[in-house]
């Protein structure tokens, strides 16, 4: 059987969603079928690194130094013209690119080489909430013109690539919807860990631990996650908060959560998150955008319920009333009001945390992600007659 070359290319390989989709999507490749580079730009950020999973992974990592996140022309240039030569030089059969950035970079530079598949997954867009309305039009033209050089279009969600759609962004045809996947196994015995966790977290045994997961950046939302937390303490003494990551706006939201004392605490990046998912009462995620929230599917497979925002493909992932409550995004009294039902409504709460552990969570395995798109591949490589 012939063995097709595939580079995946993303800006940088933080702690996020994204990085960990592209990084399990590499790492559980089939490698009779498929040899795989990891091409991405410096991991820069206070959201914590993948780098060192990629090396343990014995993945082919290959580093390009002028592939950066913010906008700066000189040195995105000469990231184009870097990874045009290096897909020329290692003749890869696809090219799959991710976020926005090194999604249009890389596919300019894949169409350049003449690659013969390009393949992209925006895991999620930058239509509000990041830029003016002038700079997200321009952006959204670019998104247009890659679009245009690209076999196949992978959205997270149907919402997502239904968003895409209505922005002129590539064509129906091209797009396919495939959730981002997590290891399942890591969650099936995080109940039964549940009083070891807390106790280690020094929670009170009657205590209501309310938390979020994500990035400290204003994206996130996570400042109405504060916001609320003022408002459920006061009206309940048993309530406790927590927030899992890091990101730019630490400080700022530490000064803010300061009138909560040690009922408010910053755990920092972790790597026992399927642990802490399991100890929370409640998973708030408060975000203001967010292409699928792969931290809900995570909460979903610790049985844990959930209070998000109402927006992108959240909705695909928690079911209003089933396995969570949505909410106005961007309003914390909105926040505060659903999980007050939900700290008041133990049966409720237990009873959307196993709904969702039953019926969202498997959904959203890691094997079937990497079996959708690896069957995508196979398709596009028949159509185009590579295996001839």
């Amino acid at each position: 059987m012939k063995r097709f070359r595939v580079a995946h290319v993303i800006t940088r390989l933080c702690r996020g969603g994204a990085q960990e989709n592209t990084f399990h999507t590499v790492r559980l490749a089939d490698r009779d079928r498929f040899e795989v580079d990891l091409i991405s730009g410096p991991t820069e950020g206070a959201e914590g690194s993948l780098e060192s999973a990629v090396d343990a992974a014995g993945i082919n990592a290959i580093h390009e130094p002028n592939l950066i996140r913010r906008p700066a022309p000189v040195r995105d240039y000469f990231a184009y013209r870097d990874l045009t030569r290096l897909f020329r030089d290692r003749q890869y059969d696809i090219v799959h690119t991710h976020t926005s950035k090194a999604g249009y970079i890389g596919r300019m530079a894949a169409a350049r080489a003449n690659a013969p598949i390009i393949v992209h997954t925006p895991h999620g867009h930058i239509f509000f909430g990041y830029f003016s309305r002038l700079m997200t039009g321009f952006f959204v033209a670019l998104e247009r013109q890659a679009a245009r050089r690209s076999d196949l279009l992978i959205a997270l969600t149907q919402t997502g690539l239904e968003e895409h759609l209505a922005r002129g962004i590539g064509e129906r045809h091209q797009w396919r919807a495939i959730g981002s996947g997590i290891d399942l196994s890591l969650f099936r015995k995080v109940r039964k860990r549940r009083d070891q966790i807390r106790s280690a977290l020094g929670v009170k045994d009657e205590a209501l631990l309310i938390g979020t997961v994500g990035r400290l950046e204003s994206i996130k939302g996570v400042a109405y996650f504060v916001d609320a937390a003022l408002e459920i303490a006061a009206k309940n003494s048993n309530a406790e908060f927590v927030v899992v990551g890091d990101g730019s706006e630490r400080a700022v939201l530490e000064r803010a959560a300061e009138p909560l004392g040690s009922r408010f605490r910053f755990l920092g990046l972790r790597d026992d998150v399927p642990d802490l998912m399991g100890a929370l009462d409640v998973l708030v995620l408060p975000s203001l955008n967010e292409g699928m929230g792969r931290v809900l599917v995570e909460a979903a497979a610790a049985g844990t319920a959930v209070v998000a925002s109402r927006v992108g493909g959240v909705p695909e992932v928690v079911l209003d009333g089933e396995t969570g409550l949505l909410v106005r995004p961007g309003d914390a009294s909105a926040i505060a009001d659903a999980v007050a039902i939900l700290c008041t409504d133990a049966k409720m709460r237990n009873r959307f945390g196993a709904t969702a552990r039953e019926r969202v969570a498997p959904e959203y395995g890691l094997d079937s992600m990497v079996a959708e798109i690896e069957s995508e591949y196979t398709r596009l490589i028949e159509e185009k007659r590579l295996d001839a």
